[in-house]
């Protein structure tokens, strides 16, 4: 029964969108053009292409919901992206479901943590350390998303808005098994009418946000930023010289680290440890040089530090599902997308 009514409020409140309305999505992808591309439409929703500073494109995957509401699922790979203007007035939440997402402000967030944060937050400089970043924005307009929400839901926006993001801005909340549950299930959605479901789920989502008093926050254990500086350095050699041999101890000593605090560190930073992100590395290189390249895969195995070929073979299809001559075959139109390739593996 209340689903039912939500439907139906749903509906009397989603008006027709106009070809020259403006959504909460459309206004920043226009004021960062040069950054965001849209690449694909289904009727549902909008791909985008996030261009990163020197590395590959990033996939955003956006459903407007309501008006002035939208729900973008991000899959970003390791990397920088910049903005080149401020973001629209709005209130965002932020769920990572893998990987790491920082700001330049030290704001940071990991596998499993939920943001909630306004437009004093300035998404002016985003980094994803990790190989893959995986997770989903609801951006809510201070006018239209406030006033749908608040007429679907019977709640004050702005003192839920207060209570979540704080005097600061932004606050940082370790969800509770049903939330996380109910956070997860945004990726299980049936493809019979995605976009109604979708909008299910976010009022459901949010309607529980409303109903907890006092969300959990998240523990305060993350990495100084100059422990963050020292970890990068050894990210920075591990993704380097590939075709080589390297030691986890040269790395640690390096980032001026004992091993076992390396290694700790290391994975707590990036969701990954060290040598199998620089397996990731040598295998995202390989793809590159077998889609842009006509060079014999015993030669990629050996630029990748693979002298065997068959063990270069089983390391290969471990991430990307198929050999590497049926990826060759795969990708033959000469583009190579990494986005979705490679999952974080301990």
């Amino acid at each position: 029964m209340q689903e039912k009514m939500i439907r139906q409020s749903a509906r009397l409140l989603l008006r027709d969108r106009k070809s020259e309305a403006m959504t909460v999505f459309d206004t920043l992808a226009k004021r960062n053009a040069d950054k965001l591309r849209a690449v694909r439409a289904d009727g549902a929703s909008i791909r985008y292409h996030l261009r990163m500073d020197g590395s590959e494109a990033g996939a955003i995957d956006v459903f407007e919901l309501f008006n002035g509401v939208s729900l973008a699922f991000n899959s970003i790979p390791q990397g920088t992206a910049s903005w080149d203007d401020i973001e629209p007035l709005e209130l965002q939440i932020d769920w990572c479901l893998r990987g790491r997402f920082q700001l330049d402000d030290g704001i940071r967030l990991g596998d499993g943590e939920l943001a909630v944060h306004d437009e004093r937050i300035r998404k002016r400089s985003m980094r994803f350390p990790a190989p893959l970043y995986t997770g989903f924005t609801i951006r809510i307009s201070r006018s239209e998303g406030a006033e749908v929400l608040s007429r679907l839901l019977s709640f004050d926006f702005d003192a839920l808005a207060q209570r979540l993001t704080g005097s600061s801005g932004c606050k940082i909340y370790a969800p509770d098994p049903s939330m996380k549950a109910l956070l997860e299930s945004f990726w299980d959605i049936d493809e019979r009418e995605p976009l109604m479901r979708l909008r299910l789920k976010a009022l459901e989502l949010i309607s529980l946000v409303n109903a907890t008093p006092r969300l959990a926050p998240r523990a305060e254990d993350y990495l100084q930023r100059s422990t963050i500086e020292s970890l990068e350095r050894g990210m920075r050699l591990l993704g380097s010289n590939l075709e080589q041999n390297v030691a986890v101890a040269d790395v640690a000593e390096a980032s001026c680290m004992g091993i076992s605090a390396f290694k700790e560190k290391f994975t707590k930073a990036f969701g990954i440890a060290p040598m199998a992100y620089r397996r990731q590395c040598r295998m995202g290189r390989a793809a590159q040089l077998l889609v842009a390249t006509d060079k014999n895969i015993s030669d990629i195995a050996l630029s990748v530090g693979y002298r065997n070929p068959s063990k270069f073979s089983a390391a290969f299809a471990a991430p990307f599902g198929r050999s590497p001559s049926g990826y060759r075959a795969a990708n033959s139109s000469g583009s190579v997308n990494l986005v979705n390739a490679f999952q974080p593996r301990e």
